[in-house]
């Protein structure tokens, strides 16, 4: 790791003296506000370098805008290594769901076209959407800009080429899927809303979604180095990624949802669309529209929380952020992520300051566009930035007695706890709980762990643990309870943090043996990004019957189907169990899983496996540790996985013998008829 941050930091040092030799870009812009914006300027470089030299990226770009003028600019680390090519102005990176403004934009100008209405059914446009929930026809346009459509989440995969048939999966997966709630009782963040945004759009307008917002936004506001993600361009002034372990490059990235995250640009380009939300800037939408943006739209649930909660909005995370509007400012934001980059938006509208931050790798966009915003409003004097205060720990208090009854399993989107009230401590402790298989190692004897992952002491209607900066509390909504995290850091907003899952009486067996049982992903296309393709283990958890978790904890109906259970949470879905090739397969929104029986067991010698007509990936495993050299298609994929761990990717590693430890398994991907070959010895 020491010799990678050493890496990282000899390019970024070059790149810094071939930005300075760059300046004259923006030099004569700068030098004059340096002075100015002193702080601004000097909390972007401190934040960006900080960034990169942590080894949170490669490349970063940030922009600020004053009352229509960039008065800031600069390209921090390097865009491309190999040709030692820094970061400028004019560098593009992907901005991930930063991209949902700009959808968010293309509806508002229908809206004041009078071609959308916010508030009607979104069946009204898109008559061939259908669901298996009947609920689904009360879905609004309104709705999938608050996040409170309650459709399950994503239906899409990032990958390294373009996948054109992005809205007819969207449309065929939603054909068997049920909603996670009513439609407009709470705010969950969902990327397929936008999505759907996006074919709104098009049916609205008559043409394809990226050439509306080219002619309707990008034209008129000027923005020349805004389009496509970066892996559908040609243009070489492209920032790349590079993986903060190994070094290695990775091909650029495309999301083919580009109104919910698919767009490329530049900070600059982000600050010139941020400036038409300002009170004096360029606006291309009416004042009517301006105004529905900048406001909350709250849901059902909002009612439950103590503070203000994000992605109530239209598009936005925030309208307002509770410091600055103490003091009469408002602040609105919008940040995104992919799988290589991250980006943020921050706007001051009514003063007319606009921040732009995009970087190549994985850093909290927020956090590093936070200190920039604080800067510049010291720098222009309207308001005083949020100082943290030293506080000690409270006193532990007695916990209600009307609590008790919160004890209990909680599920987020990825993980199931256990909470248990502690008097002795006056708080309650979380434990990660125990599967079945688990709980059956230790003689049948129901023992709680050891040691708790951390816990909390109640105080005046909250409960704390000072040590990982905690505060919460608890509610109820629907008959459903959770536990909400309070006044969470940079966002100053409340997010749930768990829902509780009440036990099952009598519940109905699955089909198929579930209990610590590996499944491998089946239908994944050649170029998809790895992040995802780690083979998934289904457990039972002791002690909370009618639940399995695998994808996501599900609650299970009937023999061969389970609902999502973590209703309160994105990108979730349901499990179908279902007969194919003489065994039980799963499905789970857009994805096949088989049991691990699918693979080829790795022999001595050459190992082949062939892409069948249903184009299904292949797989191996290796039972014991073995050297192993690797013969594909062209256009295929091999990814060797073992554990948590992703040990050789032919898109970014050359085909060359590596040792594969025991366990390890081989996913091959191709089209039909192609031979993949591991040769073992």
């Amino acid at each position: 790791m020491k010799k990678t941050v050493a890496f990282i930091l000899s390019f970024c040092i070059i790149a810094f003296a071939a930005n300075a030799c760059l300046a004259g870009n923006f030099s004569k812009r700068s030098s004059v506000n340096d002075l100015k914006y002193k702080n601004a300027i000097t909390a972007a470089r401190e934040t960006m370098w900080k960034a990169i030299t942590n080894g949170q990226g490669s490349g970063a770009s940030v922009a600020v805008m004053d009352r229509g003028e960039i008065v800031y600019s600069e390209g921090i680390g390097v865009a491309e290594r190999a040709k030692n090519a820094p970061v400028d102005r004019y560098t593009r990176f992907n901005i991930g769901s930063t991209s949902k403004m700009f959808v968010t934009a293309a509806v508002m100008l229908l809206v004041d076209e009078g071609k959308i209405c916010l508030d009607a059914p979104l069946i009204d446009y898109i008559p061939e959407f259908t669901m298996k929930d009947p609920r689904y026809k009360e879905i609004t346009v309104r709705m999938l800009f608050n996040h409170s459509s309650g459709l399950p989440g994503t239906t899409t995969a990032t990958g390294y080429e373009a996948d054109q048939d992005t809205h007819k999966t969207l449309l065929d997966v939603m054909r068997y899927s049920y909603l996670k709630h009513k439609p407009g009782a709470m705010s969950m963040y969902c990327n397929d809303g936008f999505t759907f945004a996006e074919i709104l759009v098009e049916k609205a307008s008559g043409i394809k979604f990226m050439d509306f917002i080219k002619k309707r936004i990008f034209e008129p506001l000027e923005m020349h180095n805004s389009g496509k993600s970066v892996g559908e361009l040609r243009d070489e002034n492209i920032a790349a990624y590079y993986d903060a372990q190994t070094g290695k490059k990775h091909p650029h990235e495309v999301l083919m949802v580009y109104g919910a995250g698919g767009i490329s640009s530049t900070a600059e380009d982000l600050c010139r669309f941020g400036n038409s939300f300002c009170k004096a800037g360029k606006h291309i939408l009416s004042e009517r529209s301006i105004a529905e943006m900048r406001k909350v739209q709250p849901t059902d649930f909002s009612d439950k929380l103590r503070g203000p909660q994000m992605m109530q909005e239209l598009g936005w995370e925030y309208v307002d952020l509770a410091t600055y509007r103490a003091q009469g400012v408002k602040v609105m934001a919008k940040g995104g992520n992919t799988t290589y980059h991250s980006s943020n938006l921050q706007i001051v509208p009514d003063e007319g300051i606009v921040i732009g931050v995009i970087i190549s790798g994985h850093a909290s966009g927020e956090a590093l566009s936070r200190p920039i915003l604080d800067g510049v409003v010291k720098d222009r004097k309207i308001a005083t930035p949020k100082v943290n205060e030293v506080k000690k720990p409270l006193e532990a208090q007695k916990v209600p007695d009307d609590l008790l009854c919160y004890e209990g399993y909680y599920v987020d989107n990825s993980k199931i706890v256990t909470l248990k009230f502690n008097e002795e401590k006056n708080g309650f402790d979380l434990y990660a709980a125990q599967t079945v298989s688990d709980a059956a190692a230790k003689d049948g004897k129901k023992l709680a762990p050891a040691e708790p992952l951390f816990t909390l002491i109640y105080n005046g209607g909250f409960f704390y643990n000072f040590d990982k900066n905690i505060k919460c509390y608890m509610t109820e909504a629907g008959g459903v309870k959770y536990l909400i995290s309070h006044d969470v850091a940079d966002y100053e907003v409340d997010s749930i943090l768990f829902q509780k899952l009440e036990p099952v009486n009598n519940p109905p067996a699955m089909k198929a043996d579930m209990n610590k049982k590996v499944w491998l992903f089946r239908n994944l296309k050649p170029y998809i990004v790895s992040g995802g393709i780690l083979p998934m283990v289904s457990n039972y958890i002791a002690g909370l019957p009618g639940y399995v978790d695998l994808f996501g904890i599900k609650k299970i109906e009937t023999p061969d189907f389970a609902s999502i259970a973590a209703t309160s949470f994105r990108d979730q879905a349901a499990l179908y169990l279902f007969e194919n090739e003489g065994e039980t397969w799963a499905s789970i929104s857009l994805y096949l899983l088989s049991p691990e029986s699918c693979a080829k067991k790795i022999i001595p010698g050459v190992n082949r496996v062939f892409i069948g007509a249903k184009n299904y990936n292949e797989w191996f495993k290796a039972e014991k540790g073995v050297i192993l050299g690797f013969e594909k298609p062209e256009k295929g994929r091999i990814i060797v996985v073992n554990g948590e761990k992703t040990l050789f990717d032919s898109v970014a590693d050359e085909n060359k013998e590596l040792y594969v430890p025991e366990g390890s398994f081989i996913l091959c991907s191709g089209k039909a008829g192609d031979v993949f070959k591991a040769n073992a010895r």
